[in-house]
């Protein structure tokens, strides 16, 4: 089986081929790898970055939801709390 590697990936597919070359700072030369992105790779990289600048708290909420809790105004919806407890597990519905 080896040696009988046909096609793109045999010896005589890299003929003629042209690879880029590089220079160290000491002088020094390499062949350089080259690679390419689709746009979609790109524009999810840079959104990527972008929510690395979100915080993961976000403090005017917080500060809002305990002014009311502390004025005593805070009045949560029933429907939602049951729902959060009976997804935690924590209610049962039977």
């Amino acid at each position: 089986m080896i040696g009988r590697i046909t096609g793109q990936y045999s010896m005589d597919a890299l003929k003629g081929k042209k690879s880029r070359r590089g220079v160290y700072s000491d002088g020094a030369s390499f062949d350089s790898d080259e690679a390419s992105f689709s746009s979609f790779g790109v524009e999810l990289a840079r959104i990527n970055a972008e929510l690395k600048n979100v915080p993961d708290v976000r403090e005017d909420v917080v500060a809002n939801y305990k002014s009311q809790i502390e004025a005593g105004t805070y009045v949560p919806s029933l429907d939602k709390v049951a729902h959060s407890l009976i997804i935690a597990g924590m209610l049962n519905v039977d």
